[in-house]
């Protein structure tokens, strides 16, 4: 029988609480709790120790995704491009994670492993596919798009997208199964998702919404061993919330 972690879940909870400090601008009680965490690394096992780096690389690289940020905002982008460079800069958060993650001499996954495809796997990829061509037409068909805009929202959606799949999915659910467990890493990484994409203070029914859509995609990366189909579902659902008029983009 498998012996529970308690330091992961520990560490996991505390994850969580730092998430929800850090997006509610409580950085007076984050800081605190972040110190917490430095004075905990000497006496956590290696791969709690390493998880608890983790979650500092994470929050160090939002800081300087931040500031970054601010600096950009003195430059004068076309509004559609200056939403795109604010994505791609969600590659330093996960720079961040990887360097500490490699300085552990520890493997990298993303969930990006090749697998073979039984028939319920091809026959979920090819309803994927059609859905995605179907949302495609489907903007092509509204009068009121041109090509340009259609295409700055795809490219908009595949960025948001991949990004924080691979952040969220491919690296946090990845080093939270280690320290937990399947059902576990999945509820947590989910609720800390929801946690963080809701930085802005939506509603509680909208934050339930992210917290659904995180076990969604959670559990298709699982099923796939893989993040692709988490992409693809993530960026069709971006379209569908923007077509409703639910995401607002200067397109």
């Amino acid at each position: 029988m498998k012996q529970i972690n308690y330091q992961g879940y520990i560490l996991s909870i505390l994850f969580i609480v730092l998430i929800y400090f850090f997006t509610r601008s409580y950085y007076s009680l984050f800081t605190w709790f972040l110190l917490g965490l430095f004075l905990l690394l000497a006496f956590l096992k290696e791969e709690n120790r390493l998880f608890a780096w983790v979650m500092i690389s994470f929050f160090v690289g939002n800081l300087i995704l931040f500031y970054t940020d601010k600096f950009i905002e003195g430059y004068q982008f076309i509004p559609i491009y200056r939403v795109i460079i604010n994505q791609v800069l969600f590659l330093i958060p996960i720079l961040s994670v990887c360097y500490v993650i490699k300085q552990f001499n520890k493997k990298i996954s993303f969930f990006f492993n090749k697998r073979e495809l039984n028939n319920t796997n091809k026959l979920s990829y090819i309803i994927l596919i059609l859905l995605a061509v179907g949302v495609t037409l489907l903007l092509i068909n509204n009068s009121e798009s041109d090509l340009n805009r259609i295409l700055s929202l795809i490219t908009f959606t595949l960025i948001h997208a991949s990004l924080q799949e691979t952040i969220w999915r491919g690296i946090l659910l990845t080093q939270l199964i280690k320290i937990t467990n399947e059902t576990s890493a999945i509820l947590f990484t989910s609720i800390a998702f929801a946690m963080n994409t809701t930085i802005f203070g939506f509603s509680i029914s909208v934050a339930l919404v992210y917290l659904f859509l995180g076990l969604i995609f959670a559990l298709l990366t699982i099923k796939y061993k893989s993040i692709l189909p988490s992409i693809f579902a993530h960026t069709l659902i971006l379209i569908f919330f923007y077509l409703n008029d639910w995401l607002q983009l200067p397109l």
